[in-house]
């Protein structure tokens, strides 16, 4: 089976692969949240935005071709704790414990299966945190 190649606009580090990409609404806080798609790589969890001006100001066309920006990017070695969440009718929401305390919580626009799965493939590739030898 060959694997789909996804395409980014952000710049990936050496030896980075993208594994997976989402639909998806980045929750700011529990009232503002930000519409764009989120990607797993073999490093990182990489948010970027849709301006949604574009779309009120000139429909489907101008939010299709409005820039995307990275928003929220963080390595899958600062993730401590991930686990399925809620926000209100949506039981699709991705939510990432990081080792400082933040939260970064993503409810997806696609099955919430397939991006665990690809979340603990990518996980399975990150060296642990702390190594007893």
């Amino acid at each position: 089976m060959q694997q789909k190649i996804i395409k980014v606009k952000f710049e990936l580090n050496p030896q980075e692969t993208v594994l997976y990409k989402s639909p998806a609404a980045y929750f700011k806080n529990k009232w503002q949240a930000e519409q764009g798609n989120v990607y797993i790589t073999s490093q990182r969890i990489v948010f970027e935005s849709k301006p949604m001006m574009m779309m009120v100001l000139f429909g489907v066309l101008g939010w299709l071709l409005s820039r995307n920006k990275k928003k929220k990017d963080f390595p899958l070695a600062d993730v401590v704790n991930f686990k399925r969440g809620k926000q209100g009718f949506n039981k699709k929401v991705a939510e990432f414990e990081l080792i400082d305390g933040a939260v970064a919580r993503f409810g997806l626009g696609s099955k919430f299966e397939p991006f665990d799965i690809a979340y603990q493939k990518a996980m399975m590739d990150v060296k642990p945190l702390f190594q007893v030898d």
